[in-house]
C-alpha cells in the first residue's frame, strides 16, 4: 500500500499554488528513468486520490499505484526548505 504524510499533502497543495494550478489539477507521478517524477494533470476516473483541505493534491492510476505499493512520500527538511520524499518502506512499518 503506498502511504502519504499529511506533511506531503500540505507540500503538494502548497505547490500546486505556487505553480498556479487550476482547480482540477493536481500532481499525477510519471515513471521517468530512474525513478518517478509529478507532473500537472486532471483525475480520471479510475485513479486513486489525495486530498488536502478538500483539493485533490495527488493523482496516481492504477499501474503506478501497484509500482509504488511499499512506499511511503514525506517531507524532508532541509536548509532550503521542505522538500517531498518518496522513500521504500519495510514491511511493517509505517
Amino acid at each position: 500500500m503506498f502511504r502519504v504524510t499529511a506533511a506531503a499533502l500540505n507540500r503538494l497543495s502548497s505547490k500546486l499554488i505556487g505553480k498556479k494550478a487550476n482547480d482540477d489539477e493536481a500532481f499525477r507521478f510519471t515513471e521517468k528513468k530512474g525513478g518517478w517524477a509529478l507532473c500537472l494533470d486532471c483525475a480520471r476516473p479510475t485513479d486513486t486520490t489525495f486530498s488536502h483541505d478538500g483539493r485533490e493534491v495527488l493523482l496516481m492510476d492504477a499501474e503506478v499505484s501497484r509500482a509504488m505499493a511499499g512506499m511511503k512520500l514525506g517531507v524532508k527538511r532541509t536548509n532550503s526548505g521542505p522538500r517531498l520524499r518518496l522513500r521504500r518502506v519495510a514491511s511493517g512499518k509505517r
